[in-house]
Formats: structure tokens, sequence, C-alpha cells
């Protein structure tokens, strides 16, 4: 039987999760809901819970709800003003907690309104609440594929499930090939590997190829996340990142995925900040040295060192020879963009580095805008300090 999550207090490791959550979608709702080139913003939670735990601490729909509120409803008004459509789907399969969430939304909205200075709610009547199973809507539901496929709106879609089941090999292969939609799912990546030779695991995932190391539990959930990765087409610009966390004796974590690189950059921001040593996970995975240990260094990490050399080796081989390129590879593999500027900065030093069209700069963030004389080339050149 399913532990109701809700049904009690959220422990430790729950928090981690839904702050981790609504951070990554404090970083996403500002972006999309100002852009112009989107019609429509689609907030979609297909395992909503009740809402709250039994402490009344907010669970993910509520916590979407009041992001997209913003500090002092900035958002409420912006939305209003600017006429942007805010739609909200809360989907819960357990009728008794649909009725619950139902009745916590509305609570919520009592309380939202006074301290708002709109005269009428704007989200209030743009949320769907349905109890259905995921399955069936993400495979038969006309409203949620005509959705998902509309190049004008921008979705953000969470699925909480439980275990590992819901995303499956078809599952993935279809939710990275919707336009303007990033997506959070969380998985049991522990159980994955517990059951990896019986069917129950072989039939949602097609293609096994999973390689646990036995002597490094840590690492569960980034080998789950690498075999995710792998199922992207070869050619594919997509973007994948994760964030494991332990609790009790197994793995979890969240995997989050974006076809633009300005969204892998938000989700990245917010797990380097929590795990500031290889942005991934909440457990020291790659055993760097911590504060107050002798070879502690703020500025290095394991991971961190690992891509730089990547990036040298990539640059000297001619494999890269552009800035957006390096500042892309740094995403794909996990690294905010500062990673390849510091490698550049390093080279074009020690004179390694011959920049052949544009200009020489240090940007490393928002990666989509960098255009014309921003984005240059270069090309390796030894020397005597090589």
């Amino acid at each position: 039987m399913k532990k109701d999550i809700n049904s009690e207090a959220f422990d430790r490791k729950t928090m981690l999760k839904l702050d981790l959550f609504r951070e990554c979608f404090r970083e996403w709702f500002p972006v999309f809901l100002h852009n112009n080139y989107i019609e429509k913003v689609y907030i979609m939670d297909m395992f909503a819970g009740s809402g709250t735990d039994s402490e009344g601490n907010m669970g993910s729909p509520l916590i979407l709800l009041d992001e997209v509120k913003g500090k002092g409803s900035k958002f409420c008004q912006s939305a209003h003003k600017n006429k942007k459509d805010i739609n909200f789907w809360f989907n819960e399969s357990n009728k008794k907690k649909t009725t619950d969430l139902k009745q916590n939304i509305k609570d919520f909205f009592d309380k939202c309104r006074n301290d708002c200075s709109l005269s009428k709610c704007y989200h209030e009547s743009k949320i769907k609440l349905t109890s259905e199973k995921f399955g069936d809507i993400f495979s038969g539901d006309r409203e949620f594929l005509s959705i998902m496929k509309n190049k004008r709106y921008g979705k953000f879609l969470f699925i909480d499930q439980y275990g590992f089941k819901e995303v499956s090999d078809i599952i993935f292969k279809q939710l990275i090939e919707f336009p303007c939609t990033d997506f959070i799912f969380f998985i049991s990546s522990s159980y994955i590997k517990r059951f990896i030779k019986e069917e129950c695991i072989s039939k949602y995932f097609k293609s096994i190829n999973f390689n646990f190391n036995e002597k490094q539990p840590k690492e569960i959930h980034r080998e789950v996340a690498n075999y995710f990765r792998n199922l992207i087409p070869e050619g594919k610009e997509y973007y994948l990142h994760h964030f494991g966390y332990l609790k009790k004796t197994n793995y979890y974590g969240l995997i989050f995925g974006s076809a633009h690189t300005y969204g892998m950059e938000k989700f990245l921001k917010v797990c380097w900040h929590y795990d500031p040593y290889s942005g991934e996970s909440s457990e020291n995975i790659d055993n760097d040295f911590l504060p107050g240990e002798l070879f502690y260094d703020k500025n290095n990490s394991y991971k961190k060192d690992k891509i730089r050399e990547d990036i040298k080796n990539k640059i000297r081989s001619g494999e890269i020879t552009n800035n957006v390129d390096g500042l892309k590879y740094a995403i794909r593999n996990g690294c905010q963009g500062n990673v390849f500027t510091k490698v550049m900065e390093e080279f074009v030093k020690m004179g390694n580095i011959e920049i052949t069209s544009g200009k020489f700069n240090l940007k490393s963030s928002m990666i989509h805008t960098i255009s014309g004389m921003n984005k240059y080339t270069f090309k390796w050149k030894e020397n005597e300090n090589n």
C-alpha cells in the first residue's frame, strides 16, 4: 500500500524536495510570464495530493499558486495588466485527496484576498481540477495533448509520481518532444536499482543499460538520470539535469528537462545553491573536501575540475571553437557557464587562444542572447607555456 505523505507532517527530505521545486519554479515562472511570444501559460501538477501535510505546510499545488502570486501579488498584477492568460491543471487520482485539495485551494484564495489589491482574483477561475490516472490523461486526454503540442503555450509540468513507473521510456520520449515545455519528475532511484533484473522494471524501461556501482550507492540517482539522458536522440538539442537525496536507506531525486538553455541555466542555479560541490546531490556525491578539512578550496570541486579538464581537451582538439558551444557544453554536463569562461580566461592569459571572429568576453549566462560580436570563435595555438 502506498504511503500517504499528506496524512502526516512532511519530513526533512520531503521539505528539501519541495524547497528545490519551489525555487526552480520561482526561477521559471517570470521568464514565461514576461515572454511576449507566449500567448498562454499552463502550470500542471499531475500528482497534486491534498495540497498540505497534517500541519498545514504547503504541498506542490499550493506552492505553485503561492509563487504565481509573487511577493506583494506583483505577478498577479503584471498578468492582469498585460492580460497574460495563466492556467492551472491539478490532477490527483485519489478522490478523497481531490476533495481535500479543492478545499485547501479555496482556503488559500480566501486568505490571499486579504493581501491583494486587485478587485477580483486573477487566477481563481483558471484552475482545472481532475481526479484521473496520469497515464490516461497523458495518452488519451485531447485537451491535454492539444495544450502540450501548442508552440505558443508555455508549459511547466510536475510529475511527483510514487515510485518510478509513470515516467517510462515512452512517456519520457514524448515529453522531450513537446514544444515550450519544461518538466520536473520525481523518481525512486533505489527501487530501480533494487529490481533492475525484474520484469516490473524492464516493462517500463525498454533500453535497460543501468551500470550501478555497488560501492558507490550515492551515485544511483546520477546513473538513473544518465539513463534518461541517453534516451535523447542524437543531434537533438535538449538539456537534462537532476538532484538526488537520501531518505532513510533509499535514494530519490528530481529530474528536470528543458529544450532551452535558459531553462537549464535556471535549474542549475538552484541546484548549485543547494550543492556547491557537484550541483546534483544532498550527499556530497563526489566526496569533496568540506569546510574545515585540510584540502578544502571553496572555488574547486571534483565535478568542476573534471568538466574544466574536459573543456580544455576539447578546446585543444578543436571540438569546441566558439563560446556558445563551450557554454552549452558546461550546462549540458551539469555545470554553470562560468566553468567554461574561467578556462577561456586562463588560456587567453597564457596566449593559447587566437580569437578569429567576434570579441572575447566572459559572459557566462543567458546563452540564448549571445549574438553578434558577443559570439566569438577561436582556435588553439601552441606556445612555450605548453
